[in-house]
């Protein structure tokens, strides 16, 4: 018997009884011959730019672009404003009495010392000089003011000056002050030349022409003192020739005192601290300091809380401080309010 097959062959070669059908299919494109890859086909050139990795590249380096553009705009403007802050907000580095120097020079400069007032003879380069230092520097303090023309008139150092000399104006002075101003430079200790300009009482009678007239007479204040004429180019000469010679020996600050006349007469004449110093920057070609004295009492125990008044000056000035209190607690006084610069005379 012959075995039945499960398959026949009775329609080979017969259409299949439904009509082909069917829709084009993109991504089967590499399949027909002559087509192109797909992105994932090993044979399919690549295009430049699209990949994912090169566009997070891109996009990193554009961010870091961003930030590192607004970190220079930040610092820029961060620049601009501070300098604008400063220049609006800031002292002028030279006062009009200092603009005839460089902005380098001492003028411009704040000068913080403290000093004692010494007689002018103790500056003798000698066993008194040492101990003048000695003290100075055990009581604290890091300067020694000597008046170096006193508000009498009178100048209180040995002066090689011709017209000290004519004027017979020197009394109980300094017989070596440029040794003693050198040894005190070389022990650390400021030398500081306190000048009395227009307080007068002995150039004014013998140079009428230097002088405050009052009519045919003297201009005398309330207390019998002279004084020479700031409008006076003999009496400007005769203070700056003083000032000239003390800084030839080493002196570079200067305390200047009784520059304003009496209040009564102040008007008719150029006085004050300005007009001067700013006519001895102009003139005096080495490198000096002045500084406008603003004098204060402190004369009784009780009246010690005076301190408590004192404020804090501008570098064109300095406290001379006249008291019959110990000096070391006026100093720690002082210093306690952060007042830096001061003169302390001893009665």
């Amino acid at each position: 018997m012959k075995k039945k097959r499960f398959y026949n062959d009775k329609k080979r070669n017969q259409k299949w009884t439904e009509p082909e059908t069917g829709r084009k299919i993109d991504f089967a494109d590499k399949y027909i011959e002559g087509g192109t890859s797909d992105k994932f086909d090993s044979k399919r050139p690549k295009r430049k730019g699209y990949s994912a990795e090169s566009q997070s590249l891109k996009e990193i380096r554009r961010k870091r672009l961003i930030v590192f553009v607004c970190c220079v705009a930040l610092i820029a403007v961060g620049y601009t404003g501070m300098d604008v802050y400063i220049t609006r907000n800031a002292t002028p580095a030279i006062n009009s009495v200092d603009t005839q120097k460089d902005a380098g020079s001492l003028s411009g400069m704040k000068v913080e010392f403290s000093a004692e007032l010494v007689d002018g003879i103790g500056l003798d380069d000698s066993v008194m000089l040492s101990a003048v230092m000695k003290q100075t520097q055990q009581r604290g303090f890091t300067g020694v003011a000597f008046e170096a023309k006193r508000a009498n008139g009178t100048v209180g150092y040995k002066s090689s000056l011709a017209s000290v000399d004519a004027f017979s104006a020197i009394s109980f002075a300094s017989e070596k002050p440029q040794q003693s101003v050198k040894e005190m430079l070389s022990n650390d200790v400021l030398p500081v030349a306190v000048i009395h300009c227009y307080k007068d009482n002995v150039v004014p009678a013998q140079v009428n022409s230097a002088a405050v007239m009052d009519g045919t007479k003297l201009y005398e204040d309330s207390e019998g003192n002279n004084y020479l004429n700031p409008n006076s180019d003999f009496a400007y000469n005769y203070i700056k020739d003083i000032i000239t010679e003390l800084n030839t020996y080493g002196v570079t600050v200067f305390v200047l005192d009784s520059c304003t006349l009496p209040e009564e007469i102040s008007g008719k004449y150029n006085d004050g601290f300005e007009a001067i110093a700013k006519r001895l920057y102009s003139d005096i070609e080495g490198n000096v300091k002045f500084l406008e004295a603003v004098d204060v009492n402190v004369l009784e125990a009780s009246q010690a809380d005076n301190y408590k008044a004192l404020k804090k000056l501008n570098r064109h000035k300095v406290y001379v401080v006249n008291t019959d209190l110990n000096s070391t607690k006026v100093r720690k006084a002082l210093q306690k309010k952060s007042i830096t610069t001061f003169i302390i005379k001893t009665n």
